[in-house]
């Protein structure tokens, strides 16, 4: 579960830009104005956090591979969908396959945000609005648990 909660990080960004394939959806500073949100707004972005756990693996598993060999530090690079201006830091031939695999994930988590009921702008206001909302932190983390114990119990 640590895993999950650490793709959190992964959409939010303040008057910062995300990629996607139709190009760059800018995140502006009001998001976390309206905290209070729903029991189903909290179901959907534990689901989306839970959904966006194996495409985030895969993608740091590329970045890995990508950097073998290179001397380079993944835990050094920022791979957040709003970060992607550090990939400078990087060798010149791997840039854009590094960049490719960070807007590939990017899109998915949009994708999955948006297929779970929530805006983008939406989940990055939950994002924003939990780390000061301990109530809020323990209703997501209660809505992951249940999620995944009725993953386990086949969706029982």
């Amino acid at each position: 579960m640590a895993a999950a909660v650490a793709s959190l990080s992964l959409l939010v960004g303040a008057g910062t830009q995300l990629p996607t394939a139709a190009g760059t959806v800018t995140l502006g500073t009001a998001w976390a104005q309206d905290s209070s949100v729903s029991q189903e707004e909290v179901i959907s972005y534990a689901t989306s956090i839970l959904e966006m756990d194996a495409p985030r693996n895969e993608a740091l598993s590329q970045i890995r591979t990508l950097l073998t060999g290179t001397g380079q530090d993944l835990a050094s690079i920022d791979m957040s969908c709003t970060g992607t201006a550090n990939l400078n830091q990087l060798p010149r031939n791997l840039r854009n396959s590094v960049r490719t695999v960070v807007v590939n994930y990017c899109n998915q988590a949009s994708d999955i945000v948006e297929a779970n009921g929530l805006t983008v702008r939406r989940f990055n206001a939950i994002t924003a609005a939990h780390p000061q909302d301990p109530a809020l932190t323990d209703q997501i983390r209660s809505a992951m648990i249940e999620l995944q114990q009725q993953s386990a119990n086949g969706g029982t």
